[in-house]
């Protein structure tokens, strides 16, 4: 039968074998002689109940012992010399909190204080290449529901004298809390980091600055907490992590793990080492596009500048399920996706994974034959490519670009022989106001209005002129009757409603106002 250590073993066992690979979990069934055939939730079960048929046998303590050192071995590559100097990495028991009488007395909100969940051993997180979770330092702490109030959450961190040492002396060793929002957790559902929405995260009184958020909308964006600046790296020393929430509307879990961090230098050099898309690859699948008889394939540019950093590419990679040639920059991608991981291609906008990045060894051609101030080829459909020059911006379109300038001088203005253009002007009112009546009588019966406003603008609005005198009245006349400026109403074109307003000197206007008899 098994002991009680390993009893206590396999829930982490199991934690660590949810965070292996396909090609992983066959490597670890083949040496143990299982089939490897299956979609991975198969192949995980199929570990997962050979490990526990031999912890709860008897005679197969070596047999175990063994699977769990290829277990770690896997999962942390050089765990092997990595547990020779600290041993305590195989397999530390989370450490068994005792409640404190601060813990045991109900709160000021009248509930008790968390307990440990029984979600332990069950909660697994979505595996990220940024991070390999070592073992746990608490076990599951579960956040109830606080609509309306405020809860707080406590985690003791106890490091052991290697853990410590360790901490203090590789830098990439961390010390992260991980949260996730219960939703409905099964035995094999690997939970997204999520922390409730309105949360303060506290190690040791310090508050911890870190984006709990993530990107809005966004599920699996967010990362998880370092609180590894915070930590007392000391032996046996209780690191106090209270995480404050607020209005939440469904349980949370939390948990402190120590967590190994993988640079983005580090990621790059695997990116490097492993498989690439070949150059006569990508020569051939452009060659098989241009012979498509539905598709018309033209020269096309290829941009040398990574789409995220604006930078000349260093080393190109892109996802084998995009169909484009551009390519981007590996350092710039993976940053940004350790920032807020949404794994989406910056080019195509399709879903991507790191295990899907390959290097592109046709680009990387390309940028290792051009200087570094080329920023873009011209490509063509079988795959041969030419960097742009002047001769070639002429051979695309044979033309190069005008300026506005140019443009102006194509309006040319014609005119008909003999008709030479000359300037109208209006014509002034002086030269209106001294017609003769018949011609003054013609003008106005065409365009009373024009002629009198032109009048109107020239003289003062005091100044009136008489035009139904007589031409044989001199100058020592009488003044005319008070109604006779009346009659300049409808000859200066100001009549409000008829255009045929009689006029001066005409028969209408002399029946109507009779000339006075002096």
């Amino acid at each position: 039968m098994a002991s009680s250590g390993q009893l206590s073993e396999i829930p982490h066992l199991v934690a660590r074998i949810k965070t292996l690979t396909n090609p992983q979990l066959k490597e670890l069934l083949r040496n143990e002689g299982l089939a490897v055939s299956g979609v991975k939730a198969s192949l995980q079960l199929r570990i997962i109940d050979y490990l526990e048929r031999l912890a709860n046998s008897e005679g197969n303590g070596a047999r175990y012992d063994a699977l769990k050192r290829l277990i770690y071995q896997v999962a942390i590559p050089g765990a092997s010399a990595f547990q020779s100097s600290s041993p305590s990495y195989q397999l530390p028991p989370p450490p068994t909190i005792q409640p404190t009488p601060s813990q045991s007395r109900p709160s000021s909100l009248g509930a008790m204080a968390p307990q440990p969940s029984s979600h332990a051993g069950r909660l697994a997180f979505k595996e990220s290449p940024f991070f390999t979770i070592i073992s746990p330092l608490t076990s599951v702490m579960e956040c109830k529901v606080r609509e309306q109030t405020r809860d707080s959450i406590e985690l003791k961190v106890l490091l052991s004298a290697s853990t410590a040492s360790d901490l203090q002396t590789d830098p990439n060793l961390r010390v992260m809390i991980y949260c996730a929002a219960d939703s409905g957790l099964k035995q094999y559902t690997k939970s997204d980091i999520a922390f409730p929405h309105q949360v303060e995260l506290k190690a040791n009184l310090d508050e911890v600055k870190a984006n709990l958020r993530g990107l809005k909308n966004r599920p699996g964006t967010t990362q998880p907490a370092d609180v590894t600046a915070h930590i007392r790296k000391k032996a046996n020393y209780p690191n106090n992590i209270v995480m404050t929430y607020a209005l939440t509307t469904k349980k949370f879990f939390v948990i402190a793990n120590l967590v190994r961090q993988h640079p983005v230098e580090e990621l790059v050099s695997q990116l490097k080492s492993r498989k690439i898309i070949s150059k006569e690859q990508v020569i051939r699948e452009m060659k098989n596009r241009a012979e498509d008889t539905d598709i018309v394939a033209t020269s096309s540019i290829m941009s040398l500048k990574c789409p995220l950093s604006t930078l000349r590419i260093q080393v190109p990679c892109r996802s084998v399920v995009c169909t484009h040639n551009q390519c981007f920059d590996a350092s710039s991608f993976l940053e940004l996706q350790k920032q807020a991981p949404t794994w989406t291609c910056p080019v195509c906008s399709k879903s991507t994974s790191f295990e899907s990045l390959q290097v592109d060894q046709y680009v990387d051609d390309i940028l290792g034959s051009t200087s570094r101030d080329v920023d873009s080829v011209v490509v063509e459909p079988d795959g041969t490519w030419t960097a742009p020059s002047d001769a070639n911006a002429v051979n695309l379109g044979e033309r190069t670009p005008t300026s506005d300038d140019d443009d102006d001088d194509d309006l040319i203005e014609i005119s008909e022989p003999g008709n030479p253009f000359m300037k109208q002007e209006s014509m002034s009112a002086n030269i209106l106001l001294e017609r003769t009546p018949a011609q003054s009588k013609s003008r106005e019966a065409s365009t009373p209005s024009s002629a009198a406003r032109l009048s109107s603008k020239k003289r003062p609005a005091a100044q009136v002129i008489d035009l139904t005198g007589s031409d044989d009245d001199d100058d020592e006349s009488p003044a005319p009757p008070v109604k006779r400026p009346a009659l300049n109403f409808g000859v200066r074109g100001i009549a409000p409603h008829d255009s045929h307003t009689p006029v001066a000197n005409s028969p209408l206007n002399d029946r109507a106002y009779p000339p006075p008899s002096y």
